[in-house]
């Protein structure tokens, strides 16, 4: 009975050796997402520093990455641009790499955002992908990402809260794509989960907006 107990004392300790980005940094991420160029280094510094001191996990390299992305962004001279842009694509296919391998079943996996950190990696990974101009050549990586995330039985299941900003992002890669149909087929997918959610009902004027 001992040795069980220790032998499940030394798994936890080990599964919390390398933690997830915890919600706080994620939030300022967002916020340096959606445009707040003084978060950006700020969130770079803190991932970097969780990596040192924690190690390297799929959620923690792909926010990493796509920061690093947001840092092209921000850079005056293009060359810096693209310098930033690359190194955050080989970040994420490093993360990306690392979810592959991954053998935690969804139940046991650290929660963040509302999802397990494997479905919020993925959707982080298509939505980067997805917002870059074309010349970087990673759109219908991200296209392709989204296609399978939400046809995933696994990622329906999650509350309905927790996914409705992946279809809308999801959606709006549909419409850059020039693919209506799709669009409206995530936003009809929407509807038949939470018609009222004031997110179905911003996925369904988009759709029709670009049938």
């Amino acid at each position: 009975m001992k040795t069980t107990h220790y032998l499940s004392l030394c798994l936890l300790t080990g599964a919390q050796a390398i933690a997830a980005p915890s919600d706080a940094l994620i939030e300022r991420y967002n916020q340096a997402a959606q445009g707040d160029k003084d978060k950006v280094d700020i969130v770079y510094n803190q991932l970097q520093n969780q990596i040192e001191h924690q190690g390297s996990d799929a959620l923690t390299l792909v926010y990493l990455g796509s920061t690093q992305t947001l840092m092209g962004r921000d850079a005056f001279l293009p060359w810096n641009k693209m310098k930033h842009v690359e190194q955050g694509l080989g970040t994420i296919a490093k993360g990306l790499g690392l979810l592959s391998d991954k053998t935690t079943p969804l139940p046991l996996q650290e929660i963040r955002q509302g999802l397990p950190e494997a479905v919020l990696a993925k959707a982080i990974a298509a939505n980067t992908y997805t917002s870059l101009p074309d010349m970087f050549n990673h759109f219908e990586r991200g296209y392709d990402l989204y296609m399978d995330l939400l046809s995933d039985v696994d990622f329906i299941a999650q509350p309905f809260d927790a996914i409705s900003w992946v279809f809308i992002y999801a959606i709006q890669a549909a419409i850059r794509a020039e693919d209506p149909k799709q669009a409206q087929l995530w936003a009809n997918q929407m509807a038949a989960i939470n018609p009222s959610h004031p997110m179905t009902l911003q996925a369904l004027a988009m759709a029709n907006n670009a049938a």
